[in-house]
């Protein structure tokens, strides 16, 4: 914050640059609200973002953060709390309930979120109705999932054929979201241990059973990659487990033959599911904290450019802004803001470079034996996890 020439500049740091534009149109309002007021909108990495405000660097008022870094600035003084503001000025039921709970920490509201989205399930109608089975429904289980899949298969390819019933990928991010729905995880909590979670029984079964789909099922893909759809718009697969903000890409090519499902579940596990939100907060280094929050307010809070701009692939948090675009009553969006309601704690940004280039460095290797190789899923599962206590216990991982 600076006032040069009597006017108070407020700085917004954002990582998304197709964004900037519609921000710009709500700032030039907010100048003609507020005539002593200049707003100064830059483009950053994410990466440079975080990394600025844990070295106290960052000289900006309002601060675009994704997932985890949004509870983790809470947790470490690097946002203020929003909630002061939201409860005096009922601000919470605007938004969708479930989006608000994901940017809390604690009784702390640490940013409003301006998009959001979750993993899911997207398949093609086609391949169920040559197998005569209904489409899956809400709330089913792996072992369901695995059913599924092998008549899928049985009914739709052919012996020489390489296409396959299903799709999951053994890259860490839907490996974690597998073990998540069995109740384990690759790490602790505090992300301080990898033993007793990645080399876990659990962990053990819920990858085997991931890999005895490719391997000895040979109903699903041997793959490690990460958010893809060619394969279902090639008709080489019946189902992936992927991001839902691929549906604005998927719907035009697939049309009436799309169909989306929540993530299944282990029976002896929870139904939970990995959200992705992206924010905005206040930098606890704000010199005015109530100007700033005027305009986060009017860049979250109401139906302008910005959150109708993000809902040409997420859901916007905001009610009015779903139902005016039709979210609310369109069968396939409607599967997305369902899944909300069985939201986990945020995940690790992208912006955590330490811990992302951690978990490439120790997991991705180990999954990709074990689905290209088939390497011993307890034996490479129990040398990860010695080799990441031991780098864990050279200092955590924020």
């Amino acid at each position: 914050m600076n006032i040069l020439k009597n006017k108070t500049e407020l700085r917004i740091i954002i990582d998304e640059p197709w964004q900037k534009e519609s921000i710009e149109e709500i700032a030039k309002r907010f100048e003609v609200a507020n005539p002593g007021v200049d707003v100064i909108i830059d483009v950053v990495d994410n990466g440079v973002i975080r990394s600025e405000l844990y070295a106290g660097e960052s000289k900006v008022d309002i601060v675009q953060l994704f997932c985890g870094d949004i509870t983790d600035g809470s947790r470490d003084g690097l946002l203020l709390d929003l909630r002061p503001w939201v409860e005096t000025e009922a601000i919470e039921a605007l938004f969708h309930p479930s989006i608000l709970q994901f940017v809390r920490d604690g009784d702390n509201i640490a940013a409003m979120p301006i998009s959001a989205t979750m993993k899911g399930i997207f398949y093609n109608k086609q391949w169920f109705d040559k197998a005569g089975i209904p489409y899956p429904e809400d709330g089913w289980t792996w072992d369901e999932f695995q059913e599924t899949a092998l008549k899928l298969q049985s009914a739709n390819v052919g012996p020489d054929e390489e296409r396959y019933a299903a799709r999951i990928s053994f890259h860490r991010e839907y490996i974690r979201l597998l073990l998540l729905t069995a109740g384990t995880d690759l790490l602790s909590p505090d992300r301080t241990r990898a033993s007793g979670y990645v080399n876990s029984s659990k962990a053990v079964e819920t990858i085997s059973w991931a890999t005895d789909l490719v391997r000895k099922h040979r109903v699903a893909w041997a793959t490690h990659d990460y958010f893809k759809n060619s394969d279902l718009l090639e008709n080489k697969t019946g189902m992936i487990l992927d991001y839902f903000i691929m549906l604005h890409e998927i719907e035009p090519k697939l049309k009436e033959n799309l169909g989306m499902v929540g993530v299944p579940y282990f029976r002896s596990g929870e139904r939970i599911n990995e959200p992705w939100v992206c924010g905005f907060g206040i930098t606890s280094r704000t010199e005015h904290p109530d100007l700033a929050w005027q305009l986060l307010r009017e860049l979250t809070c109401t139906s302008n450019e910005l959150t109708r701009l993000v809902t040409q692939g997420f859901i916007a948090p905001l009610r009015s802004v779903y139902k005016e675009v039709g979210h609310e009553t369109d069968p396939l969006r409607r599967v997305v803001l369902k899944e909300f309601a069985h939201g986990g704690p945020l995940p690790v940004s992208a912006a955590n470079t330490n811990f992302c280039h951690f978990m490439d460095r120790h997991v991705n290797p180990a999954t990709r034996r074990i689905v290209y190789e088939g390497a011993d899923v307890k034996e490479m599962l129990e040398t990860i996890a010695v080799k990441m206590d031991e780098t864990l216990e050279k200092g955590k991982l924020i």
